[in-house]
């Protein structure tokens, strides 16, 4: 299996002297373990209704929950060499998959449609014809997306037509002296769009041009999260023993970046907040993982949640938080909690 999706850019990074471990935060725990998927390795997770979801994964594998994420039921076998590394579920019936083949003969960027809640899919568009993976993707409205490559050279597909034909979609290169992407980038309802790994990429006209600095950690980063264009997050880290992550925040929309403001026991995959106290930063790889939490806008962390599996992603949807992963051996693991108790931007006890 393709797993250096995960390994590869962490690998890269410089070792440092074990940290001490987060606090716990209050028991017991909000999190719920819902499902298990057997040879499974779940990249994305998509909800468009607390209850209705999708999930993508290696050997082109879509799955979709109406009961919350307690039971996936596959809707897609597309199976070697294709890998499903995005998803997003527009509306209810609307969802939109993006991946790569990696075989030694076939090796393209793609995008599938599904227009009645993924019980048929599109024929494959092939959005770029030569290797150039794609990581995760994202519609501002019916007409205006983008995927975003994770490898070198770095590319936006986009398209402001719908996407439902090859024409509508166009490529242009991010960052002429940049590299990888990390899968998680923010994009915010007004076209801002903020992006990291080697470099620090923000666009701010829904992905047509972008401006690139260096990385804000000294080594490079690989989840970004903006909940608006003030305060934004960066987190990143390595697998190479002993395993590390961190998270950066800007309060200035990224003129000026704190030092660490986490540095803990897992990389850093997926940040989330859902206001400017309450988020959570999700990670790990292989058989080590878990959630941290942070109730003060990202000053302090706790551990929330030890999965002791490598969360890959996490989505809301109505007051529900979702994160999934994989393990080493190869199942996927799928956890919720609720935050819909919020008084004075805390949660209750």
């Amino acid at each position: 299996m393709l797993h250096f999706l995960a390994a590869l850019p962490l690998l890269m990074q410089p070792a440092l002297a074990p940290q001490q471990p987060l606090a716990e935060s209050v028991q017991p725990s909000p999190w719920q373990t819902l499902a298990t998927l057997p040879s499974t390795w779940i990249r994305d997770i998509s909800f468009s209704s607390a209850h209705v979801g999708y999930a993508v994964g290696e050997s082109g594998q879509v799955f979709k929950t109406e009961d919350g994420a307690k039971s996936w039921t596959p809707v897609l076998n597309a199976y070697y060499p294709f890998y499903f590394t995005g998803v997003h579920a527009l509306n209810e019936s609307d969802v939109v998959i993006t991946g790569f083949t990696a075989s030694p003969t076939d090796q393209r960027a793609l995008i599938r449609w599904s227009h009645d809640g993924g019980q048929t899919w599109s024929d494959t568009l092939t959005i770029n014809p030569t290797y150039n993976p794609t990581s995760r993707i994202h519609f501002w409205d019916s007409n205006t997306g983008v995927a975003m490559s994770f490898a070198e050279p770095n590319y936006a597909f986009r398209t402001t037509t719908g996407g439902l034909a090859l024409t509508d979609w166009s490529r242009a290169e991010v960052d002429p002296n940049g590299g990888w992407f990390g899968a998680q980038f923010s994009a915010l309802p007004n076209g801002h769009m903020r992006i990291s790994g080697i470099t620090f990429c923000e666009s701010l006209d829904y992905a047509a041009t972008f401006n690139c600095r260096p990385s804000i950690d000294a080594g490079s980063d690989f989840a970004t999260f903006f909940l608006d264009d003030e305060r934004g997050w960066v987190g990143g880290g390595w697998i190479s023993v002993p395993m590390m992550g961190y998270i950066h925040r800007t309060l200035d929309g990224g003129k000026t970046w704190s030092d660490r403001v986490l540095e803990g026991p897992w990389m850093i995959r997926e940040i989330l907040f859902v206001n400017k106290h309450d988020g959570w930063a999700a990670g790990g790889a292989g058989n080590v993982g878990g959630v941290y939490v942070s109730h003060d806008g990202g000053e302090n962390w706790a551990v929330e949640l030890n999965t002791q599996v490598g969360l890959t992603s996490c989505a809301t949807a109505e007051y529900h938080l979702y994160c999934a992963g994989f393990d080493d051996n190869g199942t996927s693991h799928f956890y919720a909690r609720d935050y819909d108790k919020i008084r004075d931007g805390k949660f209750d006890p």
